[in-house]
């Protein structure tokens, strides 16, 4: 369901309307470009590049969405305060856990403020204080106030923040 609300996989039939625009009828380059501007995702698989450094992974969407240098180099900083990784800032992704490498993916969701953010499980793979600063961010921390998060969890500490929840429940046959 992320994945759709993403555009990163297309409904066999319907539409998906995000911010008002129907994603099902934008094209790759649009849908890229809408997704850069709008919505800050943490897979579950995560995505992020392991030869490039905490850093550098946390600064991609930025180059992608042609933040000048200054710009660039604050807002990161910014965001790897935040979420707690500044001590791992110049360490390759590769060498990191997979807690921290979750951390590092929330971080490059958090960068460029996009107004949707899209979580999939994302107290999993986290040691307890990695787990509250993420529970502190979705508790109405400014860096995710005023956002429209969906989660997907089994954590009952993220459903208890949630205003709305709805439950899905797969028919095993």
């Amino acid at each position: 369901m992320l994945n759709m609300f993403a555009g990163l996989e297309r409904p066999t039939s319907g539409s998906i309307i995000v911010m008002g625009q129907d994603i099902t009828q934008m094209d790759s380059d649009e849908l890229g470009a809408f997704r850069a501007r709008n919505i800050g995702l943490v897979p579950q698989v995560q995505t992020l590049i392991p030869e490039l450094s905490v850093y550098e992974n946390v600064e991609l969407p930025l180059h992608f969405a042609k933040i000048d240098r200054e710009t660039r180099q604050r807002k990161v900083d910014q965001v790897i305060e935040k979420v707690g990784i500044r001590g791992e800032a110049e360490r390759t992704v590769s060498t990191l856990s997979v807690g921290e490498r979750q951390m590092v993916s929330f971080a490059r969701a958090l960068v460029n403020d996009p107004p949707i953010l899209l979580l999939d499980e994302p107290t999993e793979a986290l040691d307890p204080l990695m787990s509250e600063v993420v529970l502190g961010l979705l508790r109405g921390d400014n860096m995710t106030s005023g956002k429209t998060i969906f989660v997907t969890t089994h954590d009952k500490r993220v459903t208890d923040l949630a205003r709305k929840t709805l439950r899905v429940k797969k028919k095993i046959p």
